[in-house]
């Protein structure tokens, strides 16, 4: 578990939050609010999901295929990711973070972490004590503490 933890709060904007998880060369970090008390997790899955490349709009057909009105169909329009992003740069992480945290105990065996990971589809869980972030686990720790326990 690294104890170092880098956080979030929910009041960040997605720029900062994306020049953070960049900057620290993680993929997520848990979202507290002043106190410290965890509120969320914010990935770049999260980011990536807010950050649509794709857009609908209406047309109008012309001449109507209908007799009796107008007809409407949707278009999807790809947009520019830089573009995307500027639109969503100042959004605040609070809006965009998963609430859903699934979390672990410090005392929690690595087994059920292991489960959890599997289950909710995570690659890191943040560990929990009184409400507040004391660490994360990630995958990559949970394999190395597994390898550097074989018998060489």
């Amino acid at each position: 578990m690294g104890t170092d933890v880098k956080v979030l709060l929910p009041t960040d904007t997605l720029r900062a939050a994306a020049e953070k998880l960049a900057q620290h060369g993680v993929g997520g970090m848990p979202v507290v609010d002043a106190s410290g008390a965890i509120q969320g997790v914010l990935t770049e899955y999260d980011i990536l999901e807010a950050l649509k490349t794709q857009h609908k709009t209406l047309k109008m057909l012309m001449p109507p295929q209908i007799s009796f009105g107008i007809s409407f169909v949707e278009v999807l329009e790809d947009r520019e990711a830089a573009k995307a992003f500027a639109e969503i740069g100042d959004r605040p992480v609070g809006e965009v973070m998963s609430k859903d945290v699934a979390a672990i105990g410090a005392d929690d065996a690595v087994e059920h972490a292991i489960q959890l990971m599997v289950k909710r589809k995570v690659h890191r869980l943040p560990v929990v004590e009184r409400g507040k972030v004391v660490g994360v686990v990630t995958r990559g720790d949970i394999l190395r503490g597994f390898f550097r326990s074989l018998p060489q």
